[in-house]
């Protein structure tokens, strides 16, 4: 018997999803929540974690202030093309039994690991994720946060193993 996979090839070089309603409803929420963090203050650690300082040096400002007016917008407008993309993506969902699923062209699936990524990276930056390993007690505030960034992560390892 096959084993089912939550990615997997489908029609004209298109990868297929299947998500659960819970797991789609969580994903439609993420473009508006990084948007957010987009337009944030220059000192919030989790924007400066998805745009990080190119000189690290102190003395360097007028060198890091020259680069981020060159480079900055265009990161920004690649990370919001992205966001439009998996927007997109989610608003073509169809159920299918228990299931909804999205077709999705190789730059779509691009924009997913992008905006899959770019949460991660904001979401670990918030909770302080470090390689250690946590225990957490599911009385714990930050335990809901933890198991989105697990889910994350292994939604995010789904994909790049079937774009493998």
């Amino acid at each position: 018997m096959p084993k089912w996979k939550r990615f997997r090839p489908g029609p004209d070089d298109t990868l297929v999803v299947s998500l659960a309603e819970e797991e789609l409803g969580l994903l439609r929420s993420l473009p508006a929540q990084l948007t957010e963090v987009f337009a944030g203050a220059d000192d919030d650690p989790a924007r400066a974690r998805l745009f990080p300082r190119a000189y690290l040096d102190p003395t360097a400002e007028s060198e890091e202030a020259e680069w981020q007016a060159l480079v900055h917008p265009s990161l920004l407008r690649e990370r919001l093309d992205a966001l439009e993309l998996i927007t997109a993506t989610l608003g073509r969902a169809e159920p299918v039994g228990d299931w909804w699923q999205i077709g999705l062209t190789p730059d779509e699936a691009q924009a997913w690991l992008g905006v899959l990524n770019d949460t991660r990276l904001v979401l670990g930056t918030r909770l302080g994720v470090t390689e250690e390993e946590r225990e957490l007690d599911p009385a714990d505030p930050e335990a809901g946060g933890y198991a989105l960034y697990q889910w994350l992560t292994w939604l995010q390892g789904d994909l790049v193993d079937a774009l493998l």
